[in-house]
């Protein structure tokens, strides 16, 4: 039911949380205007159709995105926490789906195969962009089954952030694909939190966010257990791992072309 309020939460994790999207929102305008400087250059992107402005692009859409999900985070009423936050993931998914054709299409008119950084990134971001929508399109009524399906999403998502990292540390040119990269690191930070928090199974949360007819009494039906939380430190520790590995990256491209 619509509520008559609209106040701020005074929980820790979403406050936790907020500045940490904020910092991915300034990272990735940034990328998206490192990105469309990239697409000038001749060896990289001049011999494709693509205008170099398009790629930057996805990556504005996605700054904009970490923004209304930080806002989202900080209210307390939980429909309208939900409708906020289902607005990010949109513009996220949008997002991920935009950076995979961009890049599809760059490699078509360039007339030459993808290097393997290329496929890496390609392949990652189309995974994770089914993952995007996943949670809205299972059956979940079953909370058995919702579990299962939410361990295979995990494995796929990691599946997905080794893709993106190996892309990145094998120099692929442009930046969007970090995006999801961050964006995987930072879902096994939230929902490795979650479960440490809760006692409980991450995963129907993501559902909860494409299918807002369903209240929280429908967490009610997943159980608690102390087994969520060795998950959930573990989902939390391959997060931090995969961010630090990001901010790594891009700290070392940026001192070793400092000199020129």
């Amino acid at each position: 039911m619509r509520p008559d309020t609209f106040t701020i939460t005074t929980f820790w994790l979403d406050w936790l949380l907020m500045p940490i999207l904020l910092a991915g929102a300034w990272l990735t305008a940034r990328w998206a205007l490192s990105d469309s400087r990239q697409a000038k250059d001749p060896e990289i992107g001049g011999k494709s159709f693509v205008p170099a402005w398009a790629f930057s692009i996805p990556l504005f859409i996605a700054a904009a995105a970490w923004v209304i999900a930080g806002s989202g985070t900080l209210i307390k009423e939980d429909y309208w926490e939900m409708r906020v936050i289902f607005a990010a993931f949109l513009l996220w998914t949008v997002c991920c789906m935009a950076g995979a054709i961009l890049l599809i299409l760059s490699f078509l008119r360039r007339g030459k195969r993808p290097g393997t950084a290329g496929v890496f990134n390609l392949i990652g971001l189309a995974l994770i962009s089914v993952l995007m929508i996943l949670p809205g399109l299972i059956d979940h009524s079953s909370p058995a089954k919702v579990t299962m399906t939410g361990h295979v999403w995990f494995f796929l998502l990691a599946v997905s952030v080794g893709l993106l990292t190996a892309g990145m540390l094998m120099g692929f040119p442009y930046k969007f694909p970090r995006f999801p990269l961050g964006l995987g690191g930072l879902f096994f930070i939230g929902w490795g939190l979650s479960e440490v928090a809760f006692r409980q199974a991450s995963f129907p949360w993501l559902v909860r966010i494409w299918k807002l007819n369903l209240g929280m009494e429908y967490l009610e039906a997943f159980p608690l257990s102390d087994g969520w939380r060795i998950a959930g430190i573990v989902k939390f520790i391959v997060g931090i791992g995969t961010v630090a590995i990001l901010v790594i990256a891009s700290f070392r491209r940026r001192t070793k072309k400092a000199p020129e």
